[in-house]
């Protein structure tokens, strides 16, 4: 192709380009995704019209449990459960102890987890690689330790 006529091709594509981006996107203003006319748009302080008529809607009469289901259970608070495992880290200035702890039953299996401590120091009586026994209490899955001691004889 001649390095003349290139230049204004290019020209006339960009143009063309353009012009039809502008028609299109002219065209499609003030039309929803459904193809309906958009209504006029709310100025500040003023609510947007609504296709439901809200005023018309009644709340629900209050709702109550069904004659013969069976009541939902009281909520746990303050559960106490004792554990035992090997401290693998300490942080003293935060209020927190990392555990690879045995099965608690009833609870949790055995993992490897971090606790806060209800009293900080709880942490100055054990050391990282320590075998310890502990309470744990949860409130509503609120977990905290308030026991901590080494197990005598490691065991």
């Amino acid at each position: 192709m001649n390095s003349s006529l290139s230049r204004p091709v290019v020209v006339l594509l960009t143009w063309l380009t353009s012009v039809l981006l502008a028609t299109f996107s002219v065209s499609c203003g003030g039309r929803t995704p459904e193809g309906q006319t958009a209504g006029p748009t709310p100025q500040p302080g003023q609510a947007a019209a609504s296709p439901v008529p809200w005023k018309t809607i009644e709340p629900p009469a209050q709702v109550g449990i069904p004659a013969g289901s069976p009541k939902p259970p009281e909520p746990a608070v303050n559960r106490t459960y004792s554990g035992v495992g090997v401290i693998r880290a300490i942080n003293l200035d935060e209020g927190w102890f990392e555990i690879d702890h045995e099965d608690i039953e009833g609870v949790m299996p055995a993992m490897r987890m971090i606790w806060r401590v209800k009293e900080k120091a709880l942490l100055k009586s054990v050391s990282a690689g320590d075998k310890v026994r502990f309470k744990v209490v949860d409130n509503n899955g609120s977990e905290f330790v308030t026991e901590l001691a080494k197990t005598p004889n490691g065991g």
